[in-house]
């Protein structure tokens, strides 16, 4: 019998994804300032910092880029300071040269991805888990040189691709036109555009779509939960995740 997939919503893009031992933080480390998006709580910042319950024992940190509301150079170093882990994933311009000193002088495994190359060879994280990463645009004009990854995960021989905030409309998606997906996730823009669903339908061929980076409750004043839950409901023949609160959990066998 494999080991079990186990996904535990934190917030915006954030995930905490367990394989067997393997555990990995994804965009989960920032705080409230410089974004007008969901954060961390500080119960749930406290319970990761503190490395509590199922944030015990992460080894492996991922970024996908250097924005408030997926990053903080600052806070990475702080849970640094309490926590240990076996590597850091993240774009060459993440943190700045005094953030990756800082990592170096902690002798702490680090992998910058430099923009330059689309795709990266694959790292064996665990003897079940392998990942690679994907130098993609950031959406819109103003982020164009933003360093912005998308992550593939395969874990148990099952593909979960993570695409943050790329540019559904810009970027070419036909090298994953055939890697059976068992889930892609993605933005609410993404989801809801045009672009983003001839993506979906067309290119990503995969048994579930994901839904994350939506605002909690107090936070949607754009309604975008709502328009996430209107686009669900015009897919028939794959199955819809929204992700809508913190600390949900699902697995996968």
């Amino acid at each position: 019998m494999g080991e079990v997939c186990k996904m535990t919503y934190t917030v915006n893009t954030g995930l905490l994804i367990q394989c067997g031992k393997t555990k990995i933080l994804l965009d989960s480390i920032f705080g409230a300032g410089g974004h007008r998006f969901s954060s961390p709580s500080q119960t749930l910042w406290q319970q990761i910092k503190q490395g509590e319950g199922i944030f015990s024992q992460v080894q492996y940190l991922l970024f996908s880029h250097d924005h408030a509301d997926h990053f903080s150079a600052e806070m990475t170093l702080e849970y640094l300071q309490m926590q240990k882990v076996k590597g850091i994933f993240l774009p060459e311009d993440a943190g700045g040269k005094w953030f990756l000193d800082a990592i170096v002088q902690r002798n702490i495994p680090c992998l910058q991805f430099p923009r330059c190359h689309p795709q990266y060879r694959t790292y064996l994280l665990s003897q079940d888990v392998r990942l690679k990463a994907y130098a993609m645009r950031h959406q819109g004009e103003a982020y164009r040189d933003v360093a912005h990854m998308c992550f593939l995960l395969t874990m148990q021989g099952e593909k979960f691709l993570f695409t943050a905030d790329v540019d559904f409309v810009h970027e070419d998606f036909s090298l994953f036109s055939n890697m059976n997906f068992t889930a892609v996730f993605v933005n609410p823009l993404f989801f809801h555009s045009k672009e983003g669903q001839c993506i979906l339908r067309e290119q990503l061929r995969t048994k579930e779509v994901v839904v994350y980076h939506l605002p909690f409750e107090a936070d949607d004043l754009l309604h975008m939960r709502r328009m996430a839950q209107r686009d669900a409901l015009q897919w028939k023949d794959t199955a819809i995740r929204l992700l809508l609160e913190p600390m949900q959990t699902w697995i996968w066998e």
